[in-house]
């Protein structure tokens, strides 16, 4: 929300929406994580392979995951390339840190000051974000106005596809 405060992103359903499945997406290598518990088996194979905060939890990955976004650049892929960044910088601060370099470098990195993942800080952190992010669509008007108006082309393409459908049968 910030980042569109300050700049030309697209406060839209598809930046959101991109913003929240690139968030969740570095934990498809933790079976019990939301994105993990969903992921068809597929966060199984990851975590067997790489381990829990392994190769999703680099530069690398996030540069391979923002590349593909490129290829289809709308504001839903920049929001999952944005999601992802945040999600890594986020665990960057966690009392466990990330192999931020892997391949190249396994060693894990965090910063001077972290948190418990899971503890009474993530907690605090993560109401104050939610806090922050109505603060901004209030004040930013904008980003409300941009965010109805997106709904609405949702909702209007939702419909249509619905009649085209209903049509067919």
């Amino acid at each position: 929300t910030a980042l569109a405060v300050v700049s030309d992103f697209p406060f839209s359903v598809g930046y959101v929406a991109g913003v929240v499945l690139g968030s969740l997406l570095p934990d498809i290598d933790e079976p019990k994580s939301f994105i993990g518990q969903r992921s068809i088996g597929l966060a199984n194979l990851i975590k067997k392979r790489f381990g829990h905060r392994g190769m999703t939890h680099s530069l690398l990955c996030w540069l391979g995951v923002s590349i593909i976004c490129l290829f289809f650049s709308n504001p839903f892929t920049l929001g999952i390339s944005i999601g992802y960044f945040f999600h890594l910088l986020g665990d960057l601060f966690s009392i466990s840190g990330i192999p931020l370099f892997a391949p190249i470098k396994k060693e894990k990195i965090k910063m001077w000051i972290h948190y418990k993942t899971g503890g009474i800080v993530e907690q605090i952190i993560f109401s104050v974000s939610i806090l922050l992010f109505f603060y901004l669509c209030v004040k930013e008007k904008r980003l409300v106005t941009d965010l109805g108006y997106s709904l609405g082309q949702l909702f209007t393409e939702i419909v249509t596809i619905l009649k085209s459908v209903l049509t067919l049968m």
